[in-house]
């Protein structure tokens, strides 16, 4: 049996209350003992304790900050404040499935090519989302995803270990090494698509992401309708970014033709 260098799970939290405590809960539950293993949590919310949602602070790092700086900034300054090799990027409102997160880090160890690793998200109905893990987002695809004609279905549905293009930070592996070479996820991405932009950055510099379907975590997503419609806003915001990022100016106007004749 391999020795697992030790994990960092990376959580950014705002306005998550219970659900924090939840996830840390887990993860006292789930990581065990049979490698190192710490949690950095990065606090937008300067309205919560959180120290509430702290079980054992020999194994917590608290890093407080005054305002909400979106969750790829946030999720970078964890990072900085990381020791492990290995880091997970974990969304607060999520619990850890199954006994299986040392598999993932053993994967790592087994294929250097390998770079990020999640695996898959399951709602509150006990299915496994879409947008666990999927290929390259291009505009025929907007139009086959709002049909729910999802090409990435042979991803995120599979029994397999399978190399795709992205798979989703709810929950998401990646080397530490790695991380900081990429300069972390691009902080212009407020919330939403900078895991797709990061697993780009990831398979351009020659490194692999894998979808591992043995690992799942449970999401909640609860918000209450304010947020939502603040987070809708974040979301195609980010698409723009990401579509001008990669595809230039002309995308975007092309997007918000397609977003108009989709009604979004």
């Amino acid at each position: 049996m391999p020795k697992i260098p030790k994990l960092s799970v990376v959580i950014v939290a705002y306005k998550s209350g219970g659900h924090l405590e939840s996830c840390v809960a887990s993860l006292y539950q789930k990581l065990g003992s049979s490698f190192g293993w710490e949690i950095i949590i990065v606090n937008s919310d300067s309205e919560y304790d959180i120290h509430n949602a702290v079980l054992d602070f020999s194994r917590v790092k608290i890093i407080n900050h005054k305002e909400n700086i979106g969750f790829g900034a946030g999720a970078n300054l964890g990072a900085k404040a990381a020791e492990g090799e290995f880091l997970l990027m974990l969304n607060p409102d999520t619990e850890i499935d199954g006994e299986n997160i040392r598999d993932v880090l053993e994967e790592f160890l087994r294929d250097g090519n390998v770079g990020v690793i999640g695996g898959g998200i399951i709602d509150n109905a006990g299915e496994k989302q879409e947008w666990s893990a999927g290929r390259e987002l291009s505009f025929y695809d907007l139009f086959r995803n709002n049909l729910r004609l999802s090409r990435s279905k042979a991803i995120w549905n599979s029994s397999r270990k399978t190399i795709c293009d992205w798979v989703a930070g709810t929950a998401l592996f990646i080397r530490g090494d790695l991380f900081e070479k990429l300069g972390g996820f691009d902080e212009r991405f407020f919330m939403y698509f900078e895991d797709m932009d990061l697993c780009r950055r990831v398979r351009q510099g020659g490194k692999q992401v894998m979808f591992f379907p043995d690992f799942n975590i449970f999401h909640s997503g609860g918000k209450s309708y304010e947020i939502k419609e603040l987070q809708k806003k974040h979301y195609y915001d980010s698409m723009e970014y990401y579509f001008r990022k990669y595809h230039g100016t002309m995308s975007v106007a092309l997007l918000k033709i397609i977003r108009k004749l989709l009604g979004k």
